[in-house]
């Protein structure tokens, strides 16, 4: 099959970022009072998740060395669920593939996956948190503000969420899922989240919001006093968040998914793709065919998601860790994630069955957009085809880079 020429452009977000992101941690919680709340030789659990977050081993040591100077002893624990295979281990390795390790933030790392039920929520929801947390004298959360991949309301994906379904660990991730479909996520999460609170001693949740370039583009410091200012956050989130700029895309080239990059391995707000129990969704931009080409090195096998593409390679199916993704799947209540999509042994093969199977013939028309992953979207590959549809005079500003060129590929048959 013939296919199209490709040109790299590049957008441009004028989004600001903070500069000394350490110094702005600090000052936030030390301006708060909050140290006042801790005695010495309090144990402090700080609860990390399992996503590649700018700055992520910066603030996560800032936040250790804080606490250890006004006296508290603070510990990391992982709070991701069911990431990592549900296991101690796993999650433990999970975090080090992060930067997340007792010598880069100063502060050992205790790992338990069993969930210990601490009562139920007003709906009738047990609540499950991790044991050391429950141990602990306090409990801190680190975690990033963004729409979520599975459903939309005033809490999506942040504080609230790792409060519930990351501290809860396998059994609380599980629980909170099975009931949300009959509640709806938002006010599971919330009423989950706010038990957690209450029997947990929760100090304060660090949240952040991440401009497209992968800085830190804004830290706030949650309470259980202001805990609903995550609403506004998430707006926040939202509007300043990278989207692809077309709105209708024959084929989407996916380089990398990940548990590193999205819960769903690829962000349905920007493949436009979702599919689970409670219904499929498209939403902008349109995409006819994804093919995901291969997974990241932190995602340690866990392939959640790779069952939102039509279709994929052999090199990408042979790198599945079936544990722990299935076992990330059915805890989401969402095994159509895990289902593995047609996939060949060449990305060119993968290609021209992708633009056949929407009936093109000839496929120098194509309207094809290559990302590296739905994290990095300042720069992309998109095809002749689409130059036309460019948004011109808006934010991002997007610039073109040189000619068109033929698609590469190496001699097995692979993209370059």
């Amino acid at each position: 099959m013939f296919l199209p020429r490709v040109i790299d452009i590049k957008q441009h977000f004028d989004v600001p970022y903070i500069e000394d992101v350490a110094g702005e941690a600090s000052s936030l919680i030390r301006d708060s009072g909050l140290y006042s709340r801790i005695k010495p030789g309090e144990r402090v659990a700080v609860g990390v998740g399992s996503r590649g977050i700018a700055a992520l081993p910066l603030i996560v040591r800032t936040v250790c060395r804080d606490l250890s100077k006004h006296g508290a002893r603070p510990f990391i624990f992982p709070a991701m669920g069911s990431h990592g295979g549900g296991t101690s281990a796993g999650q433990q390795e999970v975090l080090r593939s992060l930067g997340i390790t007792a010598d880069t933030v100063g502060a050992e790392i205790l790992s338990d996956a069993q969930g210990i039920e601490i009562g139920q929520t007003p709906q009738g929801i047990p609540v499950f948190v991790d044991r050391y947390a429950l141990e602990a004298d306090h409990l801190v959360v680190i975690n990033r503000i963004k729409p979520h991949t599975k459903f939309k309301g005033p809490i999506e994906s942040g504080i609230m969420k790792m409060l519930s379904v990351g501290v809860g660990k396998v059994q609380g991730a599980t629980a909170l899922h099975r009931a949300a479909i009959a509640f709806g996520f938002p006010q599971v999460i919330q009423s989950v989240a706010a038990e957690t609170m209450k029997k947990l001693k929760f100090l304060f949740g660090l949240a952040l919001i991440e401009t497209p370039g992968k800085k830190i583009h804004r830290l706030s410091l949650l309470t259980a006093d202001n805990i609903s200012q995550e609403q506004e956050l998430l707006v926040e989130a939202g509007r300043i968040m990278a989207r692809i700029p077309f709105a209708e895309i024959d084929l989407l080239i996916v380089d990398e998914i990940g548990k590193d990059i999205s819960g769903t391995g690829m962000d349905p707000n920007v493949t436009g793709r979702n599919r689970d129990i409670l219904g499929d969704f498209c939403i902008q931009p349109r995409v006819w065919r994804v093919f995901v080409r291969d997974l990241t090195e932190k995602t340690q096998g866990n392939a959640n998601g790779i069952g939102l593409a039509d279709f994929t390679t052999r090199r990408l199916v042979e790198k599945i860790d079936r544990s722990k993704t299935y076992t990330n799947a059915l805890a989401a209540m969402s095994p159509e994630k895990a289902a593995i999509p047609v996939y060949f042994a060449t990305d060119r093969e993968a290609i021209e069955a992708a633009l056949a199977s929407i009936g093109l013939d000839d496929g120098r028309e194509a309207r094809i957009v290559r990302i590296k992953n739905t994290s990095e979207l300042q720069t992309m590959q998109i095809s002749e085809a689409l130059l036309p549809f460019i948004p011109r005079g808006q934010d991002p500003k997007i610039d073109i880079s040189g000619p068109p060129v033929p698609l590469s590929f190496d001699p097995q048959g692979n993209l370059s």
